[in-house]
């Protein structure tokens, strides 16, 4: 194998600059910012039910729903195992979503809480703090909208916040060593399997014809 390296040194050198490319790139990325607001929606206070943060029925949860669909427009969200992933755990690196937290499973849907997880990701915390705010604002502007056209008397309107007031913003970045580790353990893997590919090829080609006998030929 050293011999079949050394006969292959051009790709060996290939192999070595795009690894230290591949690994530059990974080292430089200095992570993104991320935060998860729950957005409660509240019945209107009345003399039965006058806690509103207790309040909780089914015509809550599907309001919250279609606040959910209004924003995030009518493609079908993706369906998880669990309602804890989040946009980190998909792999986007800049963007937002809302979504009522589906607790059913995999294979079956239940939506019990009038709650939904406003989550961002982006490249700076200023970023984050501006979409947050006013994805909040329209977040309440959808649901009074919403409302007025169902013809709802504004006394009787359902309301929206966030809970807490101020959501934590978190930065997430990966262990530097740890990028170093597989871009380098990758790129010679790659490498290698290169060079054992080349020299099985070229021991086919230079394997000698088989000779045919005269009873073969017959």
């Amino acid at each position: 194998m050293i011999t079949a390296t050394a006969r292959r040194w051009p790709i060996l050198l290939a192999g070595a600059v795009l690894t230290a490319v591949i690994a530059y790139v990974a080292v430089s990325d200095d992570g993104v910012y991320y935060t998860r607001t729950e957005l409660v929606l509240l019945a209107p206070s009345s003399t039965d039910y006058p806690n509103t943060l207790k309040t909780k029925s089914g015509s809550l949860v599907v309001t919250a729903g279609l606040l959910a669909k209004r924003m995030m427009g009518p493609g079908e969200p993706a369906k998880y195992a669990s309602p804890d992933v989040t946009l980190i755990g998909e792999g986007v690196r800049d963007g937002w979503s809302l979504r009522l937290p589906d607790t059913g499973g995999q294979w079956a849907s239940n939506f019990g809480e009038q709650v939904l997880f406003l989550e961002i990701v982006a490249p700076d915390r200023e970023t984050v703090e501006q979409q947050q705010e006013t994805l909040i604002r329209r977040a309440q502007t959808e649901l009074e909208a919403m409302q007025r056209e169902f013809g709802v008397e504004p006394v009787n309107d359902i309301t929206v916040r966030p809970a807490p007031q101020t959501a934590a913003i978190y930065h997430v970045g990966g262990s530097r060593l740890r990028v170093l580790g597989m871009s380098a353990a990758i790129g010679v893997s790659c490498t290698l399997a290169v060079i054992v590919l080349l020299e099985y090829r070229q021991r086919r080609r230079d394997l000698p014809a088989p000779t045919l006998l005269a009873g073969d030929a017959a």
